[in-house]
């Protein structure tokens, strides 16, 4: 046997070679991020003043394997990169043809789950720009539309192409460099080539590997025990064959099995993809790269308490990051064949999209995942996956029940015993603050629970905020807060933050300059009250104004609110529950301290600028409340009582009668 070698090799080393990717490999998964890293340090390396020769890309780990009495190498690590440099090839290529000269470079590349798509890099087509549309690459062939692996390749080829459209010269600066071998003496891209002679097979290599530097996700590595060569299955009895024909048939069993687990694991890596899923199903920001994974978890009970989801196999631990995997190994020598266990995993699957799609069990389940403490997030999903209760019951008795004993109201701060009324919760105690939170996203699931149609309450959107950056989706966490529908009291300012004083003059004289009013005595308190501010505007941060002037300013602005309701009542507590919302405020922090008018204005815009907000504060700031008084500009006495026993009528269910 001769010796593992390592060398570096140029890109023109690795052409007319057939590279074979085997069962136990991830499909190919890059996002456009990781391609136009890529792209973009090639970029930086040809046109930079560098001393370096060479750019070296990681390491790409095969094996020579004799196939058809041909020569491929069987690639244990690296097909990402090595798919990447082809679609690159394939797309510069045609960029860099012309009409007398085709340039072509290739290398081969063969998917053990997916045979027919050896051809697929020839397949992708750059279509010219026209006069109402940009240069793009022509559809994916349907023969490979559905597959995911093809998805990816082509949004990847898609991502290239517009790299090079963004700037043609970099077509000029590829064709200096990109090709040149290793002895050119001028600049070349090279990989590190490892070739191994172990006599091991390579998935116990790629496996060894991967449990050293945990690239691969457990899904991934999940999916090699179902598409392995050695996969164990029960292909049924083939008493009164002959052995040859027996064999025969165990073969077509066996691919059979695998192609429709292959087939169906794309299918399941689609619908998991989906973020409103994944956000009803945990209230984990990080799934996981791949998002299959997330499924595969929840089965295993790796992120729920071992109250909720106790491991039957005890020698495993749950902080182990190859848990997961380590958990479907040993499930499917239990088994001891790997279709019941897949089984298993579809009929998971099949009651998560039940409940995802039932309007009753969607809103109870996803209210208990979004107010899991950490350590938790999964133990709702997981104990009702291991639990026998019938449907009918689980729909009607037991979610109420654990909603219920979710709900069990929070201890008074003077007695220290539990409160025994909704109207005791103040926002100013800070275990009261965190239940009343919790009681409006009830408020807000319920009420969206009840319409019986329309759209579900959305906690991906409740819970993330989604914006794009150079091309790319990236999310960030909302931060809800309790706020004051209508601030009455100057307290809530902060007193040395004059940043935030002179932002809630602004907030405020703004809104008062929108307002259209019939009586001349408010216009002209109106004027009077703009005018205090655009005095105090300029002169707010200087080191001579004080809190006390900010503090009078706001009482000013107050008391002109209070004059627009003649059923304003100033007794009302202001941090009891009518008084309360949930809003995500995010750079307008100061209008959460503002009059209840300058939030209508602010709030409305953003509804109809379509940001989200949850269905009882738009209700709140859309005044939808009181369907008779048509005051919009003030949150009364009427207001408040109609927003409370709304509230105590929406989560009766839920809460102990005697505090309603």
């Amino acid at each position: 046997m001769t010796d593992n070698y390592m060398v570096r090799r140029a890109i023109p080393d690795l052409l007319d070679k057939k590279y074979y990717i085997p069962e136990y490999q991830r499909g190919y998964r890059w996002e456009q991020t990781q391609v136009l890293d890529l792209l973009q340090d090639l970029y930086a390396f040809f046109i930079g003043d560098t001393k370096g020769q060479f750019y070296c890309l990681q390491p790409i780990v095969v094996k020579k394997k004799q196939m058809n009495d041909e020569l491929w190498y069987e690639v244990i690590d690296g097909q990402q990169r090595l798919t990447t440099i082809r679609i690159i090839m394939q797309i510069y290529d045609q960029l860099n043809s012309n009409m007398f000269t085709t340039v072509s470079h290739k290398y081969t590349i063969m998917y053990a789950t997916r045979p027919d798509m050896v051809d697929i890099f020839e397949s992708i087509k750059i279509v010219p720009p026209t006069a109402s549309s940009p240069a793009t690459i022509d559809e994916i062939p349907s023969k490979w539309s559905h597959m995911i692996d093809s998805i990816y390749i082509y949004h990847a080829a898609k991502t290239v192409l517009k790299w090079f459209m963004e700037d043609l010269s970099r077509v000029g600066v590829f064709s200096q460099y990109f090709y040149q071998t290793a002895d050119s003496g001028t600049k070349s891209v090279q990989v590190v080539w490892y070739e191994t002679n172990e006599e091991k097979e390579p998935h116990d290599i790629f496996n060894r590997m991967n449990s050293l530097k945990v690239e691969l996700s457990c899904s991934e590595l999940i999916r090699s025990l179902f598409l392995s060569k050695t996969t164990k299955f029960d292909l049924g009895s083939l008493d009164g064959f002959s052995d040859s024909l027996r064999e025969e048939i165990q073969k077509e069993r066996f691919t059979n099995k695998q192609t429709s687990i292959n087939e169906k694991w794309d299918e399941l890596e689609q619908q998991m993809k989906d973020k409103d899923f994944q956000s009803f199903l945990t209230k984990r920001s990080d799934t996981g790269r791949n998002s299959i994974g997330l499924l595969f978890d929840l089965i295993s009970g790796k992120y729920a308490s071992d109250k909720a989801a106790k491991c039957e196999f005890l020698q495993l631990r749950k902080d182990d990051e190859l848990y997961t995997y380590l958990y479907f190994k040993k499930l499917i020598d239990k088994d001891n064949d790997a279709w019941n266990t897949w089984e298993r995993v579809l009929s998971v699957f099949d009651k998560l999209q039940y409940w995802y799609h039932d309007r009753d069990l969607y809103h109870r389940i996803g209210f208990l995942n979004a107010i899991a403490s950490p350590g938790t997030e999964d133990d709702v999903i997981c104990s009702l996956l291991k639990s026998k209760i019938k449907r009918s019951v689980l729909k009607e008795q037991h979610m109420v029940t654990l909603i219920k004993d979710a709900m069990t109201l929070p201890k008074d701060k003077g007695t220290n015993m539990p409160i025994v009324s909704l109207e005791q919760l103040r926002y100013d105690v800070s275990t009261h603050y965190k239940y009343i939170k919790k009681l409006l996203l009830l408020y807000n699931v319920e009420t969206t629970r009840l319409q019986k149609e329309g759209n579900f309450f959305s906690f991906d959107r409740f819970r993330y905020n989604y914006k794009m950056v150079n091309g790319k989706e990236e999310r960030t966490d909302k931060t809800w807060t309790l706020e004051h529908i209508h601030a009455q009291n100057s307290d809530c300012l902060p007193e040395k933050k004059k940043d935030s004083w002179y932002e809630w003059i602004v907030c405020n004289k703004e809104a008062l300059k929108k307002m259209s009013l019939g009586s001349p005595e408010l216009t002209q308190e109106q004027k009077n009250i703009i005018e205090a501010l655009e005095r105090d505007e300029p002169i707010c941060r200087s080191k001579t104004y004080g809190y006390d002037k900010i503090k009078a300013l706001f009482d000013d602005v107050a008391r002109f609110y209070d004059l627009l309701d003649a059923k304003a009542d100033k007794a009302v507590a202001v941090h009891q529950l009518s008084n309360m919302t949930l809003l995500d405020l995010g750079q307008n922090a100061m209008v959460g301290k503002s009059p209840f008018e300058v939030k209508r204005q602010l709030i409305c815009n953003e509804i109809s600028s379509n940001k989200y907000y949850p269905i009882c504060t738009q209700k709140v700031f859309l005044k939808m409340y009181d369907q008779e008084e048509l005051q919009i500009h003030s949150w009364g006495q009427r207001d408040r009582i109609l927003y409370y026993e709304d509230i105590k009528k929406k989560l009766a269910p839920y809460i102990v009668a005697t505090a309603l």
